[in-house]
Parts: structure tokens; sequence; C-alpha cells
């Protein structure tokens, strides 16, 4: 057993604040690469990657992704893009039908897109650098694809803002095992005191303070402000936020995707 990469792959960070150091053209070269062996469903690799270091488009995306600064101040910012459109150019030169509008090839290519993406981040973050998975490339998709020219059947799933880190970020708690493995079965009384542990660790830790979901809807609660009750803020069905996105529906239709 590898107990140094066990520790690794546990050391992993959420890091948004960088040094003005470049990655290298050849560190890029590297990231990409070792993203490509990351595992694909039949071997389809539908996915693309377009690596963004022009500082203009950075900006521009940095507003679109909600004003997160650090895809502005990323050495190298990577989205990663769910690709059909590659396939079906394939198709078309053999003149077969193509079947890109079926649920199921859209899960294969968001998949393989993610698990390209999840590699890309250990790769540079064994590099030295650090890195954080950027789920607001999906605020205004429409005008991200503009911006990237992003062909039909082309959609962001993620964006990655890539550096080296000015400070050691802080690696935080995950849910006890307990709520998120099962033997055998899926038991749902398992995970209810494990989410009650989790709330006590997270308060413990101070994480969620300053960082309340609207406040202003919710004038008459008076309890603790946990994990829970962000979560469940989140997902709450009055939640018409960035973080909802109701517009990703539509958009993956006039894209091509989800159409059986």
């Amino acid at each position: 057993m590898d107990s140094k990469l066990i520790e690794f792959l546990n050391s992993h960070a959420s890091c948004r604040n960088f040094t003005s150091q470049k990655i290298s053209p050849e560190q890029e070269r590297i990231i990409v690469t070792t993203a490509q062996r990351s595992p694909t469903s039949s071997n389809l690799q539908a996915y693309s990657i377009v690596g963004v270091r022009e500082q203009a488009t950075k900006v521009r995306l940095a507003k679109l992704c909600g004003s997160q600064d650090h895809v502005a101040q990323s050495s190298l910012f990577l989205v990663f893009c769910a690709d059909l459109y590659r396939l079906s150019a394939l198709n078309k030169s053999r003149g077969y039908s193509f079947t890109g509008e079926w649920t199921e090839l859209f899960i294969v290519a968001t998949v393989d897109t993610s698990l390209a993406a999840c590699r890309a981040l250990m790769t540079a973050q064994a590099m030295g650098m650090g890195g954080v998975m950027v789920g607001g490339i999906r605020n205004d998709p429409e005008a991200v694809c503009k911006l990237l020219n992003l062909p039909e059947f082309v959609y962001p799933v993620m964006g990655m803002s890539l550096g080296f880190p000015n400070k050691k970020p802080k690696v935080k708690p995950r849910l006890p095992l307990q709520a998120v493995y099962f033997n055998e079965r899926y038991i749902p009384s398992l995970f209810e005191e494990s989410i009650s542990e989790y709330d006590r660790t997270i308060d413990s830790i101070g994480y969620l303070k300053g960082r309340e979901v609207r406040p202003e809807d919710y004038p008459e609660f008076q309890g603790e402000y946990s994990w829970s009750e962000h979560t469940a803020r989140q997902m709450s069905g009055d939640n018409r936020s960035a973080s909802v996105r109701t517009h990703m529906l539509e958009f993956l239709k006039s894209r091509g995707f989800l159409r059986k």
C-alpha cells in the first residue's frame, strides 16, 4: 500500500488565492495529458478542455462566474466541457445518424468530463499547485459558449482556477462515512445521527460564520445556523439564486442535449 499516495489524496483542499508565479506551458501539458488518462465510457472521450491564459478573457469569465476574483487571478483557467460535437462530426462524415440528443449520452459526456477534471486538479496539486472547481461557469452558459466559441453538443460543465497557492488551504471536514457509505442496501436512518455530528464539527471550526444563505428571507429563524440549515436553504424550492440555475434545462436542449 502506498500510504503517501493515500495521504496525498486525502489532503485535497480548494485554493482560491494564488501567487504571481506562472504555470509553465510544460506543466500545463502535463496537467492536460494526465487528465486524458482518466476513465472514459466506451472510450468515447466525450469531453474537451479549453485553457484560458489571456487576462481579458479571464476577467470576463470571472464576471460570468459570479464575480469570482480567483478566476481572473489564476495563472491558468481551465473550462471542462461535455463534448458530443466531435462524435457528431465523426458520424456525419460517415453518413450515419447521431443519437446525441438522448439523455444517456448527456450523462456519459458529463461523467467523462467530471472524471477528467478531477484528475487534472489532482495532477496540478501533485506539482505543488492549488486550484478550485468553479460551478459558476454555468451561471450564464450561453455567454460562455459565445466567448469560447463552443459549438452545438458542447456545454461547460465546470471551470477550474489553477495557480500556486500563496498559503496552504485548509482541508474541510467531510460527512461521517456512515452518512455516505452503506453495506449492501441504502438505509436512510443511518445518516441522521451522522448529519447531527457533522453539524457540530462544522460549527466547531466556524466554517459557515458570515456565509448564511439569504438571511433576509428567514427573519424569524432563531436556531443554530448549521450545515443542515445552510444546505436546506440551498436546496429549498424557494431558492431561485444562481446555485439552482433554473435556466440550465432549456440551455442544454438548445445545445442539442436532453431532447429524448
